[in-house]
């Protein structure tokens, strides 16, 4: 009796740690457009960071689907220098109406994405959606959706393309850029929100995997308005004054299929930002 229970208990071990390593064998976290739960914190030159995945749907016997949602809220601490950000029109007694910037624009922003992706032929959509403070505008929301693919170059080199279309939204300041003695009018305000852009990003991530420990991941994208306000033009003349071009390169080691050390450096071509690095700890369920 005691040898039947100690070999139950030895093939119910056997079968859990199969099951475990099943899981396991699912959770790409070099790939980003793997979808899993988990939670991650990063902390470095543009403040500290958090995120998360939350894994709505996974592949079955019968589909190869998978979906879920991502959050991010960077620089939750609202730590750095700030930018001055517009706050009216006074009259000037020598030089008539000026524009006044006597708030700060915060650093804090947020991101919310869902996606679902076909693992069986590597193709899928997301919708993306951030929001942030403007420097002229106020509060601006960035949304696009778009379609991914995965191509594999090696079994280590994978690329993922993704194109994305959508529109940025921000705050109605009509009222303070007009006279003080027009601020009220109503013919020429919105309810609250307007939409200036519509615009067309592209992007791409390239994943090498120099081990099973070891991995980089670069991604870079390029942003241009279709309709609307220009997406790079300053904003004294008439544009958003947002970086057209980025890139991020991260170098992480994976200490494991569900724990990663990540340290990451991302650039643009604005001359509002500076260049930031951070570095992130990743753990997957």
């Amino acid at each position: 009796m005691k040898k039947r229970i100690l070999s139950i208990a030895i093939l119910a071990s056997m079968t859990s740690g199969l099951t475990y390593a099943a899981d396991d064998a699912d959770i790409d976290m070099s790939n980003p457009t793997d979808v899993y739960t988990s939670i991650g914190a990063s902390y470095g030159s543009e403040g500290a960071n958090i995120k998360g995945q939350l894994m709505l749907s996974e592949k079955t016997a019968n589909s190869g689907q998978k979906s879920g949602v991502i959050f991010e809220a960077k620089n939750i601490l609202n730590e750095g220098d700030k930018t001055p950000k517009f706050t009216g029109m006074v009259q000037h007694p020598e030089y008539g109406m000026v524009p006044t910037f006597n708030d700060e624009t915060s650093k804090r922003s947020y991101r919310l994405r869902y996606g679902t992706i076909n693992t069986t032929n590597g193709t899928g959509w997301s919708i993306d959606a951030i929001l942030a403070d403007h420097p002229f505008y106020g509060s601006m929301a960035v949304v696009q959706a778009g379609p991914v693919m995965t191509i594999p170059v090696t079994d280590n080199f994978y690329i993922w393309p993704i194109l994305y279309a959508g529109a940025v939204v921000v705050e109605d300041n009509m009222s303070q850029i007009l006279p003080p003695d027009m601020a009220g009018a109503t013919a020429v305000s919105s309810s609250g929100i307007d939409a200036p852009s519509l615009i067309l990003t592209g992007m791409v991530y390239a994943r090498y995997a120099f081990s099973d420990h070891w991995w980089t991941l670069v991604s870079a994208s390029y942003t241009e308005e279709m309709q609307g306000k220009s997406w790079s033009d300053d904003i004294m003349d008439g544009g958003l004054q947002m970086a057209s071009f980025s890139g991020e390169i991260s170098v992480a080691y994976q200490m494991n299929k569900r724990q990663n050390v990540r340290v990451n450096y991302k650039t643009d071509n604005s001359d509002s930002t500076d260049d930031s690095y951070w570095i992130e700890y990743n753990h997957a369920f």
